[in-house]
């Protein structure tokens, strides 16, 4: 694809910090806080996040990029460097939870501004791949992220991760807005309209609702594996479980995006029941294997998760495809945005089957909602552009 290593390069730089922040900001406020404080200030970042994710997508899909991202970074630089000024000075909780919010308020949309580049930047045939090497890039970031965010703040300084968050934040930044992928004006002057454009569309509304089950489920298995892992006396298993579930998700989403796909799935929406079909049998064998030992876990783990990639990569893209002309970062945004909530509900849902009725009848849930999610999703379809 020509570009292509300038776009990979701005693709994976715009993952890094996104993935450190919430450990970041744990890991820093737990220091001067109690932890469920730090927990609280993770949870307003995240709020924030959300709430104005489709905002700032509208506003990248209507305004030229370079002084939306620079806005949002100088926000976003401001909140950071504030918060931490209020923790070195053992400031009250209020200030840091609504410096946090801001945070997330803030955040330059690099990461959702990236599916509308590969969206335009990709043809016919390379749009699957490039969706997937994406969606292989954010598992990635995931595992790097919080690793460097925990090295550098027991080896540099508490502070440091934010730091680092800031300093990656300004470099995916600089790098979106040198990149020559750029949406056309003539999008953009199409894309005004009604806030709420997107979810005029019904099938597009279908696939968020099949997104945030999807997610739902997948945050299910990341909060119930290190209960389960609690429950059978093996919490040193707990991050090797959860790794080994996200290593499967970057090799299925490589593996996937780097074969030829039958023809009977090659459409974009009929591949969306299928992978999330295949992520339910995964789960279901992932709860019985519970039953065995944590080491049986740990082997299945892999293979549970070898279409969590791919099921986020063909969301995306199909979300892509229904999206309004010159409103498809907005459409991402949305996408970002049920995520959150999504995953939201996941962790409340689960942790509390998990802490009422144990870690194997919770893991039993995740298969339902995951089909739950193909249903949906099942008419979430668009023909060919």
């Amino acid at each position: 694809m020509p570009g292509f290593w300038p776009i990979a390069l701005t693709g994976m730089a715009s993952k890094l910090a996104p993935g450190m922040v919430g450990l970041s900001l744990l890991l820093l406020i737990s220091r001067h806080h109690s932890f469920g404080t730090a927990g609280l200030a993770v949870s307003c970042a995240a709020i924030g996040q959300g709430a104005t994710a489709p905002l700032r997508g509208r506003l990248v899909d209507r305004y030229p990029r370079r002084p939306v991202l620079l806005g949002c970074l100088a926000g976003y630089v401001t909140a950071i460097a504030l918060l931490l000024v209020v923790v070195r000075g053992d400031g009250p909780p209020l200030p840091l939870l609504t410096l946090a919010a801001v945070m997330g308020a803030t955040s330059p949309p690099a990461a959702v501004m990236m599916r509308s580049v590969w969206h335009q930047a990709a043809g016919e045939r390379t749009l699957g791949p490039a969706m997937a090497l994406d969606s292989a890039m954010t598992g990635a970031a995931l595992v790097i992220g919080p690793a460097l965010a925990g090295w550098l703040s027991v080896s540099v300084s508490p502070l440091a991760p934010l730091l680092a968050v800031a300093s990656l934040t300004a470099g995916a930044v600089w790098l979106l807005v040198v990149l020559p992928t750029t949406p056309h004006p003539v999008e953009r002057q199409r894309g005004q309209g009604h806030g709420l454009q997107p979810l005029r569309n019904a099938p597009l509304r279908q696939l968020l609702a099949a997104d945030a089950l999807f997610v739902c489920a997948v945050t299910g298995v990341d909060v119930v594996l290190p209960k389960y892992a609690q429950e059978h006396g093996a919490v040193a298993l707990s991050g090797w479980l959860l790794g080994a579930l996200s290593m499967g998700s970057v090799l299925g989403s490589l593996a996937l995006g780097a074969v030829s796909v039958p023809a009977a799935l090659s459409g974009r929406g009929r591949r969306i029941p299928v992978l999330l079909c295949v992520f339910a049998a995964g789960a279901a064998a992932l709860a019985c294997a519970v039953r065995l030992s944590p080491w049986v876990v740990l082997l299945v783990c892999p293979v549970a998760g070898l279409s969590i990639g791919s099921a986020f990569a063909a969301l995306r893209t199909t979300g892509g495809d229904l999206a309004p002309e010159g409103r498809v970062t907005e459409t991402m945004a949305w996408l970002n945005s049920v995520d959150l909530a999504g995953g939201a509900l996941g962790a409340a849902v689960f942790a509390w089957v998990a802490a009422a009725e144990g870690s194997g009848t919770a893991l039993l849930l995740v298969p339902v909602v995951a089909v739950a999610a193909m249903v949906v999703g099942w008419s979430a379809r668009t023909p060919k552009r």
